[in-house]
């Protein structure tokens, strides 16, 4: 065949598989028939002649299969039976050598996608290796085994290298391409001929799409890893884990119906928090405080904290954890912040002078939407993370204090240019709102697991807990909404100092997240409304759950929490009501409980100030 011949016939072939990877992504139904055309080994044989192949056809195979072996038991089984599949994808997992013909770049890419699919079929690789060798007392040999169990470990270090994007470098790139095309065409068009086609800048655009999107997968299989192996590298021993710290427990058994608090209606977190009120054991307590103290006592709890925290810093450097915070979390970091490409609205200003014509916009909109997509994926990857040592090893967040200050910097700078710059005008301003809110909503949802995680003990500033609670007003939809909450209620819990700050949270929660909508006239029964007023109550309980609290008295008593809680307990149990369990039921559940907690803190409260 001529060159022009063979280019037809890759481009067929391209074009036939991403035909088939479409319809085995978005619609469901063909799968079946799909598995039954036997495609497991012809997708496999574009691996063994990389080099001899176009790279972008040997990746167009690599996406369909990596998209076929996912939660595919039939397709997984498949590649594992064929011969020579799996040695042929490890073997380009660890290959250390380049390829002719193959940029650097695109054997990455396509070394990525191999250890996609084999991370794909590991665990049915496992279990059959288990079934093998079952009864055999060493278990699987070596040789079979230890391919599987450090493919995670070689799959990281390709991301962490190919994750090393520029995003910066990219975006100026976009950027005079987006701009000589719009040149280009605005002369045409002034000339009276019809607009061009085919520039190279075209092309540089659909490469840097593709980079983008392959960036993307990197980070997918990265969170995939973080997710899967996490957690068990993160497990301690019972004795040493720091998830619960003696303050939390130390009053759990206390009996608490001298207080007249209704001890069934109170979940096991809130009675952690709030019992021990019995009038003689207080006095007791206080005057131990007051005699018996010994300074030795204080320098063995801070010894015993210091020791926790660094036996989950160890935990961390020895694990998975280690590999991402010291090799994956600084790329994440520098592919969430934004660019000048980020929102549309800047994008407009950075390409086009004056208004720009609708292809211009098209042309503008889709660059701005493959950075969009980057910053949500490297949040999402992110908050992976934090989500992991949030429920293994919170203790890390005390050894580490300045990781949570400079985190919690990054992601208040994201907030800010997302939602402190200029929205674009006119037509354009519900897609820019819709590209915000696509970043936003990671960036709060990682800012809400960092502040639970190091239990309020992030760098909030006044003017930052306003910006949140403008996020809390503008949010589009209730998911939003929830998480921006959550971090507001996470900084209230901060004491002791921080009582102007508590007041302006407090406040705002009980006033404008659960009174005003519950005690509005015709208040509305839309079921949505719901999950918003719930984590603010479930807040509420936690910060104002001991009167010892610095904020307690000038907040929670002279602000009249409580009053005002009566008045909204029958409008909320109403309202939860209203939430259909056949068709919500988790969402009913919390509400029904977050009612039963709310008799059970009012008559909590009403009984600690009396008791005082």
């Amino acid at each position: 065949l001529t060159v022009d011949e063979r280019n037809i016939v890759f481009q067929t072939t391209d074009n036939l598989i991403s035909t088939l990877w479409v319809l085995c992504e978005t619609v469901p139904w063909c799968l079946k028939q799909i598995n039954s055309m036997a495609l497991i080994p012809f997708l496999v044989s574009f691996f063994k002649v990389l080099g001899k192949l176009p790279a972008s056809l040997v990746q167009t195979a690599g996406q369909f299969l990596y998209t076929l072996t996912d939660a595919n038991p039939h397709a997984q089984r498949t590649l594992l039976g064929h011969p020579g599949a799996t040695h042929t994808l490890f073997a380009l997992v660890h290959t250390q050598h380049a390829i002719d013909e193959v940029s650097a770049d695109d054997l990455t890419i396509v070394r990525i996608l191999a250890g996609g699919i084999l991370a794909n079929v590991k665990a049915a690789a496992l279990t059959q290796l288990e079934k093998t060798y079952k009864g055999h007392d060493d278990g699987a040999p070596e040789a079979e085994s230890k391919p599987w169990d450090d493919l995670n470990r070689a799959l990281l270090q390709i991301v962490s290298i190919f994750i090393q994007f520029d995003v910066d470098a990219a975006a100026a790139t976009a950027a005079a391409a987006v701009k000589d095309i719009i040149t280009a065409r605005a002369a045409a068009e002034a000339n009276g001929a019809e607009p061009p086609g085919g520039f190279k800048q075209e092309a540089a655009l659909n490469q840097l799409h593709s980079r983008i999107s392959y960036v993307q997968l990197a980070l997918e299989l990265a969170a995939n890893i973080f997710t899967d192996e996490g957690a068990e590298d993160a497990e301690l021993d019972e004795e040493e884990a720091p998830a619960a710290s003696e303050d939390e427990h130390m009053d759990a058994d206390v009996d608490d119906e001298d207080a007249g608090s209704d001890a069934e209606g109170i979940t096991r977190e809130f009675d952690e928090e709030c019992n021990g009120i019995d009038d003689d054991d207080e006095g007791e307590e206080e005057e131990d405080d007051g005699v018996d103290f010994d300074i030795n006592d204080m320098e063995d709890v801070l010894a015993e904290e210091s020791t926790i925290a660094k036996e989950a810093d160890d935990v961390v450097q020895q694990s998975i954890l280690g590999v991402f915070i010291d090799a994956i979390v600084p790329s994440l970091q520098r592919l969430a912040k934004p660019t000048k490409l980020s929102t549309l609205a800047t994008a407009v200003s950075e390409c086009a002078h004056g208004t720009p014509s609708s292809d211009a916009v098209k042309a503008i909109v889709s660059v701005v939407e493959g950075f969009a997509a980057l910053h949500e994926r490297a949040l999402s990857c992110f908050n992976n993370i934090l989500l992991v040592i949030e429920e293994s090893l919170k203790a890390w967040f005390r050894k580490h204090g300045d990781c949570v200050d400079q985190w919690w910097r990054l992601l208040i700078d994201i907030a800010q240019h997302l939602f402190g710059t200029a929205g674009s005008p006119g037509e354009l301003s519900d897609t820019d709102q819709r590209l915000r809110f696509a970043v936003l909503e990671p960036t709060i949802s990682c800012m809400w697991t960092l502040a639970r995680s190091a239990q309020g003990a992030v760098p909030a500033t006044q003017e930052q807990i306003e910006g949140l609670i403008h996020v809390c007003e503008q949010a589009p939809n209730s998911d939003l909404r929830v998480k921006a909450i959550g971090v507001l209620g996470n900084i209230a819990c901060r004491k002791p100092g921080h009582v102007d700050e508590n007041k302006r949270i407090g406040t705002y929660l009980l006033d404008s997240i659960v009174c005003a909508p519950l005690l509005a006239a015709g208040a509305s029964s839309d079921s949505n409304a719901v999950e918003p007023i719930i984590e603010a109550l479930d807040l509420i309980y936690d910060i104002y759950g001991d009167q010892g609290y610095d904020y307690d008295e000038p907040v929670f008593v002279r602000g009249g929490f409580l009053a005002k809680l009566r008045d909204c307990y029958l409008p909320m149990r109403k309202l939860v009501k209203t939430v259909d369990r056949r068709i919500r039921r988790e969402l009913r559940d919390r509400g029904d409980l977050v009612v039963q907690n709310m008799r059970g803190f009012i008559d909590y409260k009403d009984s600690e100030r009396r008791a005082a």
